[in-house]
Order: structure tokens, then sequence, then C-alpha cells
């Protein structure tokens, strides 16, 4: 018996294109077993909602805005039933909407407070100023804003002064009070938990269209993650996703919703109607526009049929209908109009596929345990143990299937545009995720399997839009390239995964590429807070 070390390689190359401009990138190759997925935190709350503030800033000053006002709010990690964290208060939203969530209440009650002025800052301090005669709204924003301040949960980045009554100051709300999730610096990480190499991977909310809604929050990660054999997020939308399987093979491929069965905290068991099933399951449609009595709906819902995004789901007499984020079922609702969120689904029953006592006894369950469980319904894909989601795919069996219309045809990316008749349309995240293959050209990150089924990572240095130095600044490279690169470093399955002013990686501590973002400073360089990493560990087998 004797030790074996399997090493990490890492190369730095550069390729000059025909414009002038070149693109440097780096390339890790490391055996199957060192690489997990996971989701992080920032050690320090302040820290990470100031560095938020900040770029929230920016965004706001390259609006226009002269005097922004930002203030950001930490949420619970993780997220607790609402009844039990706030005892005593109501949870009906304005829409009917009950909520379940402890931070979709407290994200749905600082926009109200807000929007209507009822909230104010002095030298640090932060005063509610609900009208007497409004005493359920005293009641929330008491227990609020005492969760906030009491654990450093809430920030303000502002030029005007310490002295604020939100009713006289004009603030962008929707846009500049943030609700930020977990997230965090690679560097903080890489120096707590010393990884060989860690570099950011899924898509995760960013923009002002992406968190709109009262369950969704800056830095959340979205799409399929499983870790451990339990599928911690599903695939929202039918996008390439890496996953391992038990025998430790990786593999890429598609996956959607459609995959799972769905399983509800009282029992309830939900199944697409194309896998096999047997009563009880109770079988449901995806996006259906059609009679059903379960439909799955996302934010691609519309897309396929009207060729828009219809961003909520249909109203109709006695649907009963389920907000979900990742595992949680965060609010509940009858009559349907549910606003669809970029981050998660709803269930909608059609009107007596429950009856009113199922329906009571398993929102009476809710209150106490949100917590639902995913399974792969499909065979195939059942002895999946651990994998990520983003897209598209780069490699398939060691050919690339881009073009211009892949994304958008196959994949599921639908980006906000504007409507005909002028009009913003908010659209599938990433909102704006350019989706040519051929002609963007910026940071990303790809990862690839090779023939003898090791991993290979190339990351690519790119700039913000409009930031970029000519003769100092890599261009990054196109979706194609990006494929090319990873298929002349030998991959033959590969898929891309975040990238942009997300791009980075830390190799033995130290930064293994320029970050891309810029905040609108030349030769600055910003690290961003991402939630989610590809973890490689020193791997030693025992021979």
């Amino acid at each position: 018996m004797y030790l074996q070390s399997m090493m990490i390689t890492k190369t730095q190359t550069r390729r000059a294109h025909d414009d002038g401009s070149f693109t440097d990138y780096v390339t890790f190759t490391f055996p199957a077993s060192a690489l997990n997925f996971i989701d992080f935190d920032q050690k320090d709350e302040r820290v990470k909602l100031q560095d938020i503030a900040h770029y929230r800033f920016v965004k706001a000053q390259e609006r226009g805005e002269t005097a922004p006002v930002i203030v950001t709010f930490g949420l619970l990690q993780p997220d607790q039933p609402a009844a039990q964290t706030f005892p005593g208060l109501s949870f009906v939203a304005e829409n009917g909407e009950n909520l379940l969530s402890a931070n979709s209440f407290i994200t749905y009650t600082m926009r109200a407070l807000f929007h209507r002025g009822w909230i104010r800052y002095e030298d640090g301090d932060w005063q509610t100023a609900v009208p007497v005669s409004e005493r359920d709204w005293q009641q929330k924003a008491t227990a609020v804003l005492n969760l906030l301040t009491s654990h450093n949960l809430i920030h303000l980045e502002s030029s005007r002064g310490n002295q604020l009554d939100f009713a006289q100051v004009e603030m962008e709300i929707d846009q500049d009070l943030v609700p930020v999730a977990g997230c965090g610096f690679l560097s903080d990480l890489a120096h707590r938990e010393r990884p060989e190499l860690v570099f950011n991977t899924a898509y995760f909310l960013l923009e002002h269209d992406d968190i709109f809604n009262r369950h969704s929050a800056l830095c959340e990660a979205h799409s399929f993650w499983m870790a451990d054999g339990i599928i911690q997020r599903p695939p929202l939308f039918r996008r390439g996703a890496i996953w391992r399987r038990a025998d430790g093979r990786w593999d890429v491929g598609l996956l959607g919703l459609d995959d799972l069965r769905l399983i509800l905290p009282n029992g309830t068991r939900l199944i697409h109607r194309e896998q096999p099933y047997a009563p009880p399951d109770i079988p449901y449609t995806l996006n259906d526009e059609g009679a059903s009595d379960a439909t799955l709906y996302t934010r691609y819902y519309g897309v396929a049929g009207q060729g828009r995004v219809l961003g909520s789901t249909p109203v109709e007499p006695g649907r009963f209908e389920l907000t979900v984020i990742d595992r949680r079922i965060v609010g509940w609702k009858t009559g349907g109009g549910l606003t669809l969120p970029h981050n998660g689904i709803v269930i909608s029953f059609a009107p007596d596929t429950l009856s009113p006592e199922a329906q009571q006894k398993l929102t009476d369950v809710l209150r106490r345990d949100f917590w639902l469980t995913y399974e792969f319904a499909t065979e195939q894909y059942q002895t999946i143990q651990q994998g990520i989601q983003a897209g598209p795919i780069l490699l398939q069996d060691g050919r690339s299937p881009l073009t211009n219309s892949y994304l958008e045809d196959v994949e599921q990316f639908w980006p906000s545009q504007a409507a005909p008749d002028g009009r913003w349309q908010i659209g599938v995240v990433p909102t704006n995720y350019k989706t040519d293959v051929d002609k963007t050209r910026t940071g990303r990150v790809g990862v690839g399997i090779d023939s003898a089924g090791n991993l290979i990572a190339i990351l690519t240095a790119g700039v913000n839009s409009g930031m970029g130095v000519p003769g100092v600044d890599s261009s990054g490279a196109t979706l194609g390239e990006m494929a090319e690169l990873l298929r002349e470093a030998g991959a033959v399955t590969a898929v891309n995964l975040d990238g942009g002013g997300s791009t980075q990686a830390y190799f033995k501590g130290g930064q293994a590429i320029v970050p891309g973002d810029r905040r609108g400073i030349f030769h600055c360089a910003y690290q961003r807070m991402v939630p989610s990493v590809g973890f490689v560990e020193w791997v030693v087998e025992i021979l």
C-alpha cells in the first residue's frame, strides 16, 4: 500500500485576436474526485452589506442619480418560518398572499415602510414613523426593524448626512432598497478554508430586474444545485448542468423541472405527467397554458406559446398556489395571479384538486415546516450525488452545439428587452445575458471533462463593458471561443458557468485571474461577492 498525490495543474495563456485585442485565460486540470460545489456566506455580515451598498451606489450613479441613498439589509441564513420568528403578527400581503417565510416577510415589510415614508434614520439610529392609526403596521415595523438592528443586518450608504426622513427623501426605492442573501468574497473563503482552488460557479440574482419579487434577494443563487445526494435547488429551466454520479463519473447534459418528483411537507407528491406515476401521486404539467390538475410555473411561462414572459399565473377563482424558493415554500394564495419569481416556481393546483380541508391541513403544516423535498423521477439521473447548473452546454461528445439561436431555442435563456409597444419586458434570469455565441467577449468560466474522466476548468479574464483599456485589459471570450478553448485543452463535454464581472479564482491562496468588475473606475479591479463556488481540494489516493 502507498499514497499517491493527485496534482492540480495550472497554466496561464494569452491569445491575440485579429482586431488587436487579446484574451488572457487560465486553465486548471484536476482529478474528478477533487471537486465539490458549495454555497457560502461572508463571515462578517457588515462587510457584505457595505460592499453591496457600494456596488449599488455606483449603479445608481450610472443611472443618473446625483446623490443616491442606498439601504441594504441582510436576511436570515438559513430562512425560518415567519410564524416562528415573528409570533402573533399578520402575514397576509396586500395581494392576498400569505407569507410563510421570515425573509419574505422582512422584505415585504421593509419595502412597505420605505414606500409609505414610515421610517427615519438619525445618527445611526433607525426609527419607525408609522401613524398611530396603523396598529398592525406598527407591530410589523417594530418587529422587523428590531431584528435587523439587533443583528447588524441593515446598512445605509448616503452622501446626504445622518438625518434622513424617508417621507421627505427622494429615493429610487425599488432599486436602492436592497435585500441581500448569502454571498461572500472568494478571498475570504480561500484564506479561511485553504482549498487548492476555488472559483465562481452558479448564476445568481444581480440586476434590478432580478429582485422585484418579495421572495427574491440580491446574490441569491438559482437553478440546480445538488450536494451529498440532496437536491438543494431545482433546475428551474432546461439548461446545461454538470454532475457527478455515485460511481465518481462526471457528465454534462440538460436538466429540467420535469425530471423531478416534488414531495410537500404533508406528504403530497407531484410528478410530471409524462413520468410513470400512480395514485396518490398528482401529475403536473410545466408552464402549460391549458387545463391541468397541477401546473408548475416559472419565469419562462408564456415564452414558448406567446413569445413573451407572462410574468404571473392565470387568475382563476378557487385556484390554490404555493410559491417555492429552493426547498422552501415561502407563501400561498388562492385565486391565482401570483407574480413569478426569477429564483423559484409556483405550484398551482386547479380548483377542486385539493379539497378545502386538504388545503387547510397543508397550510397548518407549512406554518411550522415549509421545507419540501425533490427527487429525480427520471431513472437515468437517480444516481447523481452532486452537481451545478448554469448553461449553455459548450461541448457534447467533442462538438459544440452552439448556434446564435441555441440559448433561446434550447436552453430557455430570454433576456429582458423592450416589447413592441415600447414597454420594458422583464425576462428570465440572467436578465441581461447576451445570447449570441460569436460576438460578445467577456469574462467566462467553463468546466469540462476529458476522455479519462478528469476535469478541466478554464477562466477567461474580461472587463465590464466600456471599461476595458486597449493593450492593458483582456477582452474575455465569446461562448464559441470558450468552447474551442476547452476542446483544445482536451475536454470532450463541457458547460458554461457564471462569468462576466463575477469571473474569479484563487489558487493556493493567491488570486489566479484578474477580476473584471471595475465599478466605473479604469484600472481598478474589484472582487464581486458570489454565493456559490467550485471547491477543489488536494487529493491523496491510497493504492
